[in-house]
């Protein structure tokens, strides 16, 4: 068997290089997409969470507080 490792000419390494740097933009974008998603979610869970201890906070009796 003759299956040694070949190193490409130069142009498919270009090529290989560029399509790589590309795929890592492509990646970096989409990290970015999600990071905008969970911002977004954490938003709206913490303006759930304080709208719910505010409904809380006012539902208690205020007789309870003054004591």
């Amino acid at each position: 068997m003759n299956d040694k490792f070949k190193i490409p000419d130069a142009e498919t390494r270009a090529r290989d290089i560029a399509n790589l740097r590309e795929a890592g933009r492509m990646l970096d974008l989409l990290t970015l997409d999600l990071d905008e998603i969970i911002a977004i979610l954490d938003k709206g869970l913490r303006e759930q969470r304080r709208a719910r201890l505010l409904y809380k906070s006012n539902s208690i009796p205020t007789s309870k507080i003054e004591s």
